[in-house]
């Protein structure tokens, strides 16, 4: 069998600087390839099957289609090699003399270079010709040279804030009409904005990541192929399932690109052609700020990498089966409750209440896990009904607030316009004064009017840019638990997300009376009272 091998990389050049040279494109190769056998009766009538590698630099050869050929040539499957030039079947001189003085010669293989003029049936029992040995080394030395170019070219780029990857972060998408730039894709981007939330809330990385894969929530490899985002569908494979877990979590978190800016230049490659890279200092990264949409603040984005460090090291608190572990304390003392969760009723006790009867007012009760994580479940349902009511009034006003910035917006434009017209007709009275066409009475005349109504259109500007940069009343905070409330009103029971996301404190007294104490309590009702009276 002939194995009609193609190769192409835009990292060694093979299509030019405007990546348009159809002179090395698979195409043309196949289409050369195609010609030579039809024209030599020797490997006519001989089965031919096709190799590609598309976007694989020749500097070395871990490359799937290379592999997949010399898989056919183990078998002996394959006895003859053909490819466009040498430089097409790879660009390390040393590895590619390999092949041809030793590899191919032991396993019989025959290898030919159509515009290189090479067939190595030629040099049986010979060495090969130094016009070879100099091409290949000649091609190293440009696939070194290429890449060289190819990294200050990026570098140039890096520092525009335009990117040269080849995917675009999970959130976003390359921007069609803007070569190197993201927009907002907004279902993606929607998950990130809820991950950022539930990190500002206090929730952890593991946590995170449970609560997600509960709601089915599908990670970036798996929303990336079912919305073809990787453009070629069959070039991707993933496993049946993929789930959230804490570095998927934390690789969002610490994603510095959901700001609104370009981080790129990140990692550098220690060894030309090989896959040895190593991360690049953050001083040492080009990063450019405002080159996209954010989707989260500076602001939020700092709140999140605190909340990442602080648990770090932190023991998760509770667990699928006691989601209110370390929540629950005793309304008298504030001390965490001991507990006792191996036995068959799992129970909370106030220690000083057990150990000092009668001499303290703490209780001596022992109460059930399971009749106050009841309780709890139905005072934090009603709370999540509120809150859930509560966002729709916060949604409608973000959007009264956004049409009243953009009305703001369009007035100060309208006025700044209106300005610069005053100014400019103080210009044309005083080119007419000094011209000796407008009197000196008139000119101070109407320079006093002029001046006056210039005076008023800069506070009117002033006062519209304090309304445009109007903020809403309702903290992020709140925005998020509230925008997060729908998620769990159809619950069946209560759980440590739900725990760790709105419960502060469970407090327990004497005769079973529990009060929850919910995160954020005073913000939501600041905020409800702000709303219901606007």
């Amino acid at each position: 069998m002939i194995a009609a091998y193609q190769r192409i990389s835009r990292a060694d050049g093979d299509l030019g600087k405007d990546g348009k040279d159809k002179s090395n494109s698979i195409e043309n190769q196949k289409e050369l390839i195609q010609r030579y056998i039809s024209c030599k009766e020797s490997l006519q009538n001989v089965p031919v099957m096709d190799f590609v590698d598309d976007g694989y630099t020749g500097s070395n050869f871990d490359r799937p289609g290379f592999q997949q050929m010399m898989d056919g040539v183990r078998n002996g499957k394959i006895d003859t090699i053909i490819v466009k030039d040498l430089s097409r079947f790879g660009r390390d001189y040393i590895g590619v003399g390999e092949y041809m003085e030793q590899i191919f010669p032991l396993l019989g293989v025959r290898l030919i270079a159509i515009n290189d003029n090479y067939d190595s049936n030629n040099y049986k029992g010979t060495t090969l010709g130094m016009d070879v040995v100099v091409s290949n080394l000649v091609n190293t030395m440009y696939c070194r040279d290429a890449g060289k170019k190819l990294r200050t070219a990026n570098q140039v780029k890096w520092r525009k804030g335009i990117t040269t990857a080849s995917a675009a972060p999970f959130g976003y998408q390359f921007d069609p009409d803007k070569k190197g730039a993201f927009i907002i894709d907004l279902p993606a981007a929607k998950i990130v904005r809820r991950i950022f939330d539930l990190a500002i809330l206090g929730l952890g990385t593991r946590e995170i990541a449970m609560m997600l894969n509960d709601e089915n929530v599908p990670v970036p490899s798996v929303y990336n192929k079912e919305n073809k985002a990787y453009g070629k569908e069959t070039t991707y494979t993933i496993a049946p399932v993929i789930l959230w877990d804490s570095s998927r979590v934390w690789k969002i978190l610490t994603a510095y690109v959901y700001t609104g800016a370009m981080v790129l230049g990140k990692t550098k490659t220690l060894i030309s052609g090989k896959s040895i890279v190593r991360t690049v200092p953050r001083g040492q990264q080009f990063i450019t700020e405002g080159t996209h949409e954010a989707i989260v603040s500076r602001e939020e984005f700092e709140k999140a990498q605190l909340v990442i460090k602080r648990n770090s090291h932190k023991v998760l608190m509770g667990s699928v089966d006691f989601p209110l572990k370390g929540k629950v304390r005793c309304g008298n003392c504030r001390r965490v409750m001991a507990h006792n969760f191996k036995q068959a009723v799992p129970t909370f006790w106030c220690r000083e209440g057990m150990e000092l009867v009668g001499q303290t007012q703490c209780t001596s009760e022992v109460f059930q896990v399971s009749d106050i994580e009841n309780a709890v479940f139905q005072a934090l349902k009603k709370e999540l009904s509120l809150l859930n009511a509560l966002y729709g009034d916060i949604q409608k006003e973000e959007q009264d607030l956004k049409e009243a910035h953009k009305m703001a917006n369009r007035r100060k434009t309208l006025m700044e316009q209106e300005l610069k017209n005053l100014k400019g007709e103080k210009m044309r009275m005083y080119e007419e004064y000094a011209a000796g066409t407008l009197p000196l009475n008139t000119y101070k005349q109407k320079k006093q009017e002029c001046d006056r109504r210039i005076s008023e259109m800069q506070e009117q500007i002033e006062q519209s840019k304090a309304e445009e940069s109007t903020q809403s009343v309702v903290p992020g905070t709140v925005r998020a638990a509230a925008e997060q409330a729908e998620n769990f009103l159809n619950g069946t029971r209560l759980t440590a997300s739900m725990v760790s996301a709105f419960v502060e404190n469970v407090f327990i007294y004497g005769g079973g009376r529990i009060v929850v104490r919910f995160k954020y309590e005073q913000s939501i009702q600041d905020v409800a009272r702000a709303l219901h009276k606007s």
